[in-house]
């Protein structure tokens, strides 16, 4: 959808730069919203570092909360789309090629993201209909985001290699829960999922799944406000 807007539309109806910072603080301020509110409401103090993003989303265990999480999501997700579709330009207006897969990507990660959240304001469980779905939406909004972004670090870093240490710094979550999750799994698999359990036990910070989960969407968002700040530069 996209990749078709920003070829298809005249120069004069493609988006700004203002509109894409406006786009890009939309939805910094609808997701922050959707998750304080939904942590607010959660039946217990909700322990950032032992719990999963998805707890806070999810509908049987936090019940009250949900819909705020969802609301701040999908919001989030369609705010963000002049923001993409604007990075997919170069300075002269017109797509920039190199960034045609980066943007199929980030395309894919919102539209799984409008998914994911009317499927809880609906309370339609796409499981329901097709076996793990739910589950395969939420990896690939995660994914899409995180490649697309990736990618467009991976152009960058080919016109300027200074803009490696900012990509470095976005693959380290990531790099990091394959680590702790490698040694959970052949050192102590008895611990089971990760939860607020784990804070007593006296589980490391560093093993935990849910800490570099929060710290990967942290950098994730920080990353695309760079690549924002980055291409108005480019573009002037």
């Amino acid at each position: 959808m996209l990749q078709w807007w920003v070829q298809r539309w005249p120069s004069s109806h493609r988006p700004t730069a203002a509109q894409a910072w406006g786009g890009y603080a939309v939805a910094t301020v609808a997701l922050a919203a959707g998750i304080v509110m939904a942590a607010r409401r959660y039946g217990e103090p909700f322990d950032w570092m032992y719990q999963v993003i998805s707890t806070l989303a999810s509908a049987k265990r936090n019940p009250a909360g949900s819909v705020w999480f969802a609301s701040g999501l999908g919001i989030a997700m369609l705010a963000l789309v002049p923001t993409v579709a604007w990075l997919r330009l170069d300075r002269r207006g017109l797509p920039d090629p190199a960034l045609r897969f980066p943007t199929r990507a980030l395309g894919l990660g919102l539209a799984c993201g409008m998914i994911l959240a009317l499927e809880h304001l609906t309370v339609a469980h796409l499981s329901d209909h097709v076996r793990k779905a739910h589950e395969i939406t939420a990896l690939l909004t995660f994914l899409g985001l995180y490649v697309g972004i990736i990618g467009h670090y991976v152009v960058a870093i080919r016109r300027d290699p200074t803009s490696l240490w900012s990509a470095l710094v976005l693959v380290v979550p990531i790099i990091a829960i394959g680590v702790s999750q490698a040694v959970l799994y052949f050192g102590q698999r008895d611990l089971g999922w990760v939860d607020r359990s784990w804070r007593g036990l006296g589980v490391p910070l560093w093993l935990s799944f849910a800490f570099w989960q929060w710290l990967a969407v942290a950098l994730l968002w920080a990353g695309l406000g760079q690549l924002v700040a980055a291409g108005g530069q480019r573009q002037r």
